[in-house]
């Protein structure tokens, strides 16, 4: 490739990752032909812009990494969401403990559990809170520093707190992995304690709209083997749902 300067190089980085949703500093600089100090100061330029979010390593495009408020991702893909939730309700045993991630499909599951009771529900989500504060089951609430980009409590309280405690299921969301072994996140500290919550759960379950087999996210939290079942949508695209099943229980409602 003919050597680029730097704005030109820099619009086809943007290009490369929103085709490819994230790349490595050291592919881009084999890309380029250039060294990795000359790909760092550009990608230092695009993160510093809002064109790109940095990752350890590389980058990520915005349209992957972004998180959109949970109010407008509950509404996306409502029904969809509505049948994973259902779906996920089916698992938890009589009087169950439970484990509720953040995220727009598990507040679904929340909102199928506001008219039921006998639960134990364990979140550190915020909308999760306010949607069962009133209803007839036992909710702990894993207080903690709040994120308000995810809505969440975060730290090291919430993580001392959680390892004391052992639950049936832990249900879990995923920003997107399409470019993971398995489920990720967008926040490094939101990964922490889905990982937790993982070790401290009989079954772990990740609920997620068909979309997000199509996106990348910032950090894998678990590896497929690590997850007992996956419930998203018919609309995951079957190839992948089959890779998966070699790992995980797949589940398309």
């Amino acid at each position: 490739m003919a050597r680029l300067n730097a704005q030109n190089r820099q619009e086809q980085i943007i290009e490369l990752l929103n085709n490819n949703g994230s790349m490595k500093a050291t592919e881009l600089a084999d890309y380029f032909s250039v060294s990795r100090e000359t790909i760092r100061r550009d990608l230092n330029t695009l993160s510093e812009n809002g064109s790109i979010k940095k990752g350890f390593g590389g980058a990520i495009a915005v349209n992957d990494f972004t998180t959109l408020p949970i109010d407008s991702r509950l509404l996306d893909e409502h029904d969809a969401k509505k049948r994973i939730a259902r779906k996920a309700l089916s698992f938890i045993p009589e009087h169950g403990f439970i484990y509720l991630d953040t995220g727009s499909t598990t507040l679904s599951l929340a909102l199928e559990l506001k008219n039921l009771s006998g639960y134990t529900i364990i979140t550190n989500s915020i909308p999760v809170l306010t949607t069962l504060i009133d209803s007839k089951n036992h909710l702990i609430f894993l207080g903690g520093e709040c994120n308000a980009e995810i809505m969440c409590s975060v730290g090291v309280q919430v993580i001392e707190l959680l390892k004391t405690l052992r639950v049936d299921i832990a249900f879990l969301g995923s920003a997107g992995f399409e470019q993971h072994h398995g489920p990720a996140t967008n926040a490094f500290a939101d990964g922490q304690i889905k990982s937790c919550a993982i070790s401290c759960a009989q079954t772990s379950i990740v609920l997620c709209d068909s979309r997000k087999a199509k996106y990348s996210s910032f950090q894998q939290y678990a590896s497929w083997n690590e997850i007992d079942h996956l419930i998203s949508d018919t609309d995951f695209p079957q190839e992948f749902a089959d890779k998966l099943q070699e790992f995980t229980n797949v589940i398309l409602v």
